[in-house]
């Protein structure tokens, strides 16, 4: 079984190297298009159950640097069935994946709360085959 390693590799893509004897090849300086054209990874850490529901850590990488948010889904909407634990980590990824295309910059703060919308919406786009076959019907 492979391993995988926690270490973030950073793109080299629109770096200018300086070859340095003894410190080896460092970046001097990153083109500013190759940072507005970073790739996005987003990854799941894990959860921790709180009062409010459970809380969902997610850490973004982008070649130059990484950072942790918290997603936090309530008790109440597992309770009520609009999210279901297998689906919470993808649902948590999608919302943070578009608040990240929002603002490539966003920095971690408060914990950002999936709604009961970001869960129609996830519902709606993860349709089995059934359900859609039924909904192309008249």
């Amino acid at each position: 079984m492979n391993k995988q390693s926690s270490v973030a590799f950073a793109s080299t893509a629109g770096a200018r190297w300086s070859s340095d004897v003894s410190s080896n090849a460092v970046i001097t300086s990153l083109d500013e298009t190759s940072r507005t054209a970073r790739h996005v990874i987003v990854r799941y850490v894990g959860f921790r159950s709180t009062s409010a529901g459970r809380e969902y850590t997610m850490r973004v990488a982008d070649g130059l640097s990484s950072r942790e948010f918290v997603l936090l889904i309530t008790h109440k909407a597992f309770a009520a069935r609009e999210a279901r634990f297998q689906d919470a980590p993808d649902v948590c990824s999608g919302k943070l994946r578009r608040a990240l295309a929002a603002d490539p910059d966003l920095l971690p703060g408060d914990c950002m709360t999936v709604t009961s919308q970001d869960l129609v919406d996830y519902r709606g786009d993860h349709l089995s085959s059934v359900e859609k076959r039924a909904r192309v019907k008249p």
